[in-house]
């Protein structure tokens, strides 16, 4: 009978013992709970005498610290200032530049269209086989011969400013090449000729000069004429 009762008092005391750890630990888990929330809650200043209000030094915060205390009420957005409707925002300024920047006049002046050379080139005309073949030459140098028409060459890098000499050497080729014996009708006749452009189609006025040979003549001929190139 002892040994039962000295087995439950033993049980009941470790129990008891059990029952004290929990709710002594429990009590420190709350008190620390509680430290911490109160430690950690932001401290708002008020103009002194506010009812309930304590100082710093009941709180035990220096004086020197009480800005960081406030840091949360400091940082909150300032709300912007409103703009009056029809009134302009002020703008930045840059320094270093000029508040009214023009662009700059182009000072170059456009350059004036250059004007095309003059042409100058030797056209044949008249009928075929007419008994003469005509070479010229351009201060001097051979160009080419004529014995038909529709036949153009350019020689304006033969030409310059100036006093010009164009050579006709007209050889007659015989009887042979020449359909239209003794008639003065048909004729074979090189031109020069000058203008914008080198072209069969050309005025009057823009022929500097002009040699016939005709189906009449027999003999060969030479003959020299100037112009004034530009």
């Amino acid at each position: 009978m002892s040994d039962k009762i000295t087995g439950k008092t033993v049980l009941g005391a470790i129990t008891d013992f059990i029952i004290l750890v929990l709710v002594v630990g429990g009590a420190g888990l709350g008190g620390y709970f509680v430290g911490i929330n109160q430690k950690l809650a932001p401290i708002q200043l008020v103009p002194p005498g506010t009812a309930g209000a304590k100082t710093l030094k009941e709180l035990g915060i220096e004086p020197g610290k009480a800005d960081a205390a406030n840091t949360s009420a400091a940082s909150k957005p300032q709300p912007a200032t409103p703009v009056e409707s029809g009134a302009k925002a002020p703008t930045a300024k840059v320094e270093g530049k000029a508040d009214d920047q023009k662009p700059q006049e182009s000072t170059a002046q456009s350059e004036p269209k250059k004007q095309e050379k003059t042409k100058y080139w030797l056209i044949s005309s008249g009928a075929d086989y007419c008994g003469y073949s005509i070479t010229v030459q351009v201060n001097g140098t051979p160009v080419d011969a004529f014995f038909g028409p529709d036949k153009i060459i350019d020689v304006t890098k033969l030409v310059h400013s100036g006093d010009n000499a164009v050579k006709f050497e007209a050889k007659a080729l015989g009887e042979q090449y020449n359909k239209h014996t003794g008639d003065p009708g048909y004729s074979v006749t090189v031109k020069l000729v000058k203008g914008a452009h080198v072209q069969d189609n050309y005025a009057a006025k823009d022929v500097l000069m002009s040699y016939s040979r005709t189906a009449a003549d027999t003999e060969d001929y030479n003959e020299t004429k100037h112009f004034k190139g530009e």
